[in-house]
């Protein structure tokens, strides 16, 4: 642990970060990766690491910001061997993407702005509660003629479902073979029929919300497949670097790379600024070491076990 003479600035917190990043290139095989909160920060720390006599060669930045100073180690920048996409596997994925990403919009719609209606409730129970579905389900008319109802209303599928939910008898269906042969349906008091139908109901939201996880879950899977066959030409170049300087936000766009990439050292600058959990993203299963460097007093070197 290295301590500074206090939390002021000026007092050389980078400069001896960049020194210990110097110490990691000059004096062992670890790969290092820079983190910043801020492109500016990340600017300044990779131009002191070039200042310091860590090589050009040797660093990379990942992000599409830069300066002059910094332009030359963009990975846009970087001689790239002559790999190519696998088109034929990306451009499925990206429309499987693009449809999973609508189904799963449009799901969530529903969820939000769209009650469960007893036409869902009905779809239910024809392949969950067969027994109920038929005292509710509509005879079909082998006649082409359509059955009313009072003043004159053509019946509609969730008529009997409406009936029974009111505590009324299956109307103009009374005398059908499903309603009578499901006698005991009808049966139901008023109240045990509410009871009934509200339990129906919450199956029904639960299963809805259970769709859009499962949506999400497949979306991520095919999200990371893509992300793996769209790195294929960045990871040989992230590979032969020895530093890798990013954003929080840049280490979270290029996960699958600086994981694949798997640096021994992660160092973060101006540590104070960043949240923990924007710091998880960069923790790859390789990390053996963690240097924060920050305005609260120290620049701290972590032993991960």
């Amino acid at each position: 642990m290295f301590h500074c003479a206090d939390d002021s600035t000026g007092t050389g917190k980078s400069f001896l970060g960049a020194l210990a990043a110097k110490a990691i290139h000059d004096f062992t095989s670890l790969n290092i990766l820079v983190v910043c909160f801020t492109n500016h920060a990340l600017d300044d720390i990779l131009t002191s690491l070039l200042d310091i006599g860590i090589p050009e060669s040797s660093m990379v930045r990942l992000g599409g910001k830069s300066t002059s100073r910094t332009e030359s180690l963009s990975l846009k920048n970087q001689p790239r061997a002559r790999e190519r996409f696998d088109w034929e596997s990306i451009n499925p994925t990206k429309a499987k993407l693009g449809l999973l990403q609508g189904r799963t919009e449009s799901a969530f719609q529903e969820y939000m702005f769209r009650d469960v209606t007893r036409l869902d409730v009905l779809q239910y129970l024809e392949f969950t509660v067969p027994e109920f579905f038929e005292a509710f389900e509509v005879p079909k008319q082998n006649d082409g003629m359509r059955v009313v109802g009072k003043q004159g209303r053509e019946v509609i599928p969730d008529y009997l479902l409406e009936r029974w939910l009111k505590g009324l008898d299956a109307g103009v269906f009374r005398e059908s073979e499903n309603v009578l042969f499901a006698g005991h349906v009808w049966d139901m008091p008023r109240a045990e029929r509410s009871k009934k139908y509200s339990e129906w109901k919450a199956i029904v939201e639960e299963e809805r919300m259970v769709g859009i996880h499962e949506n999400i879950l497949t979306y991520n899977k095919s999200h990371t497949k893509l992300e793996e066959l769209m790195s294929t030409r960045d990871l040989s170049t992230l590979k032969s670097k020895r530093v890798i300087g990013c954003t929080t936000s840049a280490a979270a766009k290029y996960g699958f790379s600086i994981r694949a990439a798997a640096p021994d050292v992660v160092l973060v600058e101006e540590a104070g600024e960043i949240l923990e959990a924007h710091i998880l993203t960069a923790l790859t299963p390789s990390l053996s070491q963690l240097i924060l460097i920050g305005d609260h007093k120290y620049v701290d070197v972590c032993k991960l076990s």
